[in-house]
């Protein structure tokens, strides 16, 4: 089982390229050294700094529930959700569940 730190790592590069950035621009954006960025994006950074996964996090434009459901996650509604926030249409998407879900409470 990932850690949380590979996790995390693997989230900053899942949500990263979703946006479309490469690592140079998210690092620009996020005001942290590129070389600094890379080595927490492949995990080799053990433990990042709170202050500085809030840049990455606000730099991908993202809340902190997204951030932090991970796709590998054992719960399914997790795994579901963190698949939803990668795909280019997710409003679309949520917006066909909740469609269901209050045709089903209609019931």
């Amino acid at each position: 089982m990932p850690t949380l730190g590979k996790n995390i790592a693997n989230r900053i590069r899942e949500l990263r390229i979703k946006s479309g950035m490469t690592q140079q621009e998210l690092s620009d954006k996020a005001d942290i050294d590129w070389s600094a960025y890379s080595r927490i994006e492949r995990g080799k950074t053990v433990n990042i700094q709170i202050n500085t996964l809030e840049k990455i996090i606000n730099a991908l434009e993202i809340d902190y529930p997204d951030f932090f459901t991970f796709s590998d996650s054992n719960n399914v509604k997790n795994r579901i959700i963190a698949k939803i926030s990668l795909l280019d249409n997710e409003n679309k998407v949520l917006q066909i569940f909740e469609d269901i879900l209050d045709w089903k409470n209609k019931e």
